[in-house]
C-alpha cells in the first residue's frame, strides 16, 4: 500500500522550511539582485506606472463616454427618463433623497443664482414652477402649507448678507473667491501648488495697504489657526526633506537590514517586511522622531537638523524591530 498523500499544512510547511534554508544560504540575495539590476527595476516601475496612468485615462473616457450616452438618451426619451427616476426612487428611496441632498449641498450657490435668472426673466413662468412643486409636495403628504417662521427669514437673510460682505472684502483684499466642495487626490495636488504659489508671491505695499484696511480685522482665533496650520506645514517639509537626505545616505544599510529583519520575521512564523517600502518608511520616522530634538538642538534649518541627526545616533546600524 502507498503512503497517503501529504497534506496541505505538511506541504506548506515543507516549503517553508525550503525557503528558510535557501534565504539563509544566501543572505545577500535580494540586495545584490536590486544593485545587479537596479535600472532594470526602475524601468519595470516606470512601465508599470504608465500602465496605470493609461488604465486611469481610458477609464475616465469610458465613464464620460457613458454619461454622454446617458444625457442622449435622457433627452431622447424624456418619458422614459422620469418612469426609470421613478422606479428607482420606489426601490432605493434613502439613497435617493441623500443623493438630492449632496447635490444640492455641492451646488446650492448655483442653484439660487438659477433660480433668480429664471424668476427675473419670466417671473410669470418661476411662479408657475413653483406652484407645480407645491403640488407635488402636496401629493407626496408634505405640509405645502408651511413657510419660514420671521425668525427663520432673518436668519437665512443675514448669513445671506454675511456671505455677500465676506465675498466683497476677499476681492477688495485681493484674494481669491471662497469655493467649497468635494475634490478628489489629483485636484487636491493642484490646489495645493496653487496655493503654495499665492502665499510665496512677493507683496507690493499697496497690496499689503489694501489687506490692512478692510473694513474688519481678521478674527483673532482665525489668525492663529492660520499660523499653526503654516507651521505644521512647514515642519512638514522640513521631515519629508531629513527622510530624504537620510534614506539617500543609508539606502544599501537599510535595505540589507530589512531583509535581515524578514528573515528573522519569516522564521518566527510572522509576514517578511516589504524591502521597497519599508527602508522609506523607516527613514520617515527617525526624521519624526529626531526633529523634536534636533529643532531644540540645531533649530535654523533642515539641512543643519540633518547634519545634528546623522552625527551620532543615526550612524549607528538602523534600529528596525520584528
Amino acid at each position: 500500500m502507498s503512503d497517503a498523500l501529504p497534506s496541505d499544512d505538511e506541504r506548506a510547511a515543507r516549503l517553508a522550511a525550503q525557503r528558510k534554508a535557501w534565504n539563509d544560504a544566501h543572505p545577500t540575495y535580494y540586495t545584490d539582485y536590486r544593485e545587479r539590476n537596479l535600472d532594470d527595476i526602475r524601468r519595470k516601475n516606470r512601465e508599470r506606472e504608465r500602465e496605470r496612468t493609461r488604465r486611469e485615462r481610458e477609464e475616465k473616457e469610458r465613464r464620460r463616454k457613458a454619461i454622454d450616452r446617458a444625457k442622449a438618451w435622457a433627452n431622447e426619451h424624456p418619458e422614459a427618463r422620469q418612469q426609470a427616476r421613478e422606479r428607482y426612487k420606489q426601490k432605493h428611496p434613502e439613497t435617493y433623497k441623500q443623493a438630492q441632498r449632496d447635490y444640492y449641498h455641492r451646488n446650492r450657490d448655483a442653484i439660487a443664482e438659477r433660480r433668480r435668472a429664471r424668476q427675473a426673466a419670466d417671473p410669470e413662468k418661476a411662479n408657475e414652477e413653483r406652484r407645480r412643486a407645491v403640488d407635488r409636495a402636496r401629493a407626496a403628504g408634505r405640509d405645502a402649507t408651511w413657510s419660514p417662521t420671521p425668525v427663520q427669514r432673518a436668519t437665512y437673510r443675514e448669513r445671506e448678507n454675511e456671505a455677500r460682505r465676506l465675498a466683497r472684502r476677499r476681492a477688495r483684499a485681493g484674494l481669491p473667491e471662497r469655493q467649497l466642495h468635494r475634490v478628489h487626490a489629483p485636484e487636491r495636488r493642484h490646489n495645493d501648488a496653487a496655493a503654495d504659489a499665492f502665499f510665496a508671491k512677493k507683496r507690493t505695499g499697496g497690496d499689503i495697504a489694501r489687506i490692512r484696511d478692510q473694513d474688519e480685522p481678521t478674527p483673532p482665533d482665525l489668525v492663529h489657526a492660520w499660523d499653526e496650520r503654516s507651521e505644521n506645514r512647514r515642519v512638514a517639509r522640513e521631515i519629508l526633506a531629513i527622510a530624504e537626505e537620510y534614506f539617500a545616505e543609508h539606502e544599501v544599510e537599510l535595505r540589507a537590514r530589512i531583509a535581515e529583519v524578514s528573515r528573522a520575521r519569516f522564521r518566527g512564523g510572522m509576514l517578511p517586511l516589504d524591502v521597497y517600502t519599508e527602508p522609506r518608511r523607516h527613514a520617515l520616522e527617525f526624521a519624526s522622531r529626531g526633529y523634536l530634538r534636533a529643532s531644540a538642538a540645531s533649530p535654523t534649518s533642515s539641512l543643519s537638523i540633518f547634519r545634528w541627526l546623522t552625527t551620532g545616533s543615526a550612524q549607528r546600524r538602523p534600529d528596525i524591530t520584528l
